[in-house]
């Protein structure tokens, strides 16, 4: 298989807390209520999520299976997903499970989450963490519905990433003011769409149940450390590069910002999102909302333009 730059076409969700900021920020076109997520990379298609590689017409999980070659990756499973979120209304509080858990209880692994906001970033409250000590006391809490009491709320300052560790309780505690619904952040994951709900806020949704005895069980004991991260960027060859998460049998997420000239080189696949702007990579002209990918061992990427840029790819273990 040939060794090029291919476009993947992206997928859409609506959900009840889903808003337009996407729509009017991409210009995505969607015949959905709203896009609570555009996925830019993801391939779960026992839940229906799957993109499509343009120049192929394949699923990105077919094409993946098929051209093993471009990716170098050791895992039978695609490993990663990559996508835009924007919420109206209040999200309940929830985690993602362990991925022991998660295999044996669910057939899929468990999800750790990294995300950047990229449009309305502002100073915002989020639920990050308990403040139980003990898992007898994180029950006691929870049984009682000392919700205030348990919940970890925090401030996410402006310009800060957040990176949710499997078993990280995390939500929502109030919903968006009208200033916060234009608010559009992009999220990198592993592959995965498992999630436990706690608590949501009395809404009693027959579609969302609640998984008070699945939470207990895997929530993380302790998690008061949980907060907003600074962003570290770095000048590299044109280029201003700032790495979220850099684990290998994770993910590795980035940001990639040029004004006129920039190369970038990974040896690994890499997926890339484009953020905001407009850039020629190689010769081929990438435009805000578009997402490409890029096959293991490519070579070096040469950027023209003024651009902004998320990126993904896996290390091996």
């Amino acid at each position: 298989m040939e060794k090029k730059i291919y476009f993947i076409e992206p997928v859409f969700e609506a959900k009840y807390w889903g808003g337009q900021a996407l729509k009017e920020r991409y210009g995505y076109t969607p015949d959905l209520p709203n896009i609570a997520i555009a996925y830019h990379v993801i391939a779960l298609p026992q839940h229906h999520l799957d993109n499509t590689v343009r120049e192929t017409g394949e699923k990105l999980s077919e094409f993946y299976k098929n051209h093993s070659e471009l990716f170098g990756c050791n895992r039978e499973d695609f490993p990663i997903r990559m996508g835009s979120g924007n919420k109206v209304k209040q999200i309940s509080v929830q985690l993602h499970p362990n991925d022991e858990y998660c295999l044996s209880h669910e057939g899929e692994r468990g999800k750790f989450e990294c995300g950047i906001f990229v449009q309305g970033d502002r100073n915002h409250l989020a639920i990050r963490g308990h403040n139980a000590k003990t898992r007898e006391e994180f029950r006691e809490l929870v049984e009682t519905e000392q919700w205030d009491k348990l919940f970890r709320v925090v401030t996410i300052k402006k310009g800060q990433y957040t990176y949710g560790p499997q078993g990280t309780l995390h939500g929502s505690p109030y919903a968006p003011t009208e200033e916060e619904k234009d608010m559009v952040e992009l999220g990198f994951e592993t592959n995965s769409d498992i999630t436990y709900r706690l608590y949501d806020w009395g809404r009693n949704m027959p579609d969302r149940p609640l998984h008070v005895e699945k939470v207990i069980e895997t929530v993380n004991i302790p998690d008061d450390q949980n907060m907003g991260v600074d962003i570290v960027e770095k000048d590299i060859d044109g280029c201003k590069v700032a790495y979220f998460i850099d684990k290998p049998g994770i993910f590795t997420a980035f940001r990639i910002r040029v004004d006129e000239n920039g190369t970038f080189e990974r040896k690994e696949f890499m997926f890339l999102f484009c953020i905001d702007g407009e850039a020629e990579i190689n010769g081929t002209v990438i435009k805000k909302g578009e997402t490409i990918f890029i096959p293991c061992n490519y070579g070096t990427l040469t950027i023209k333009g003024k651009a902004e840029f998320g990126g993904m790819t896996y290390r091996n273990l």
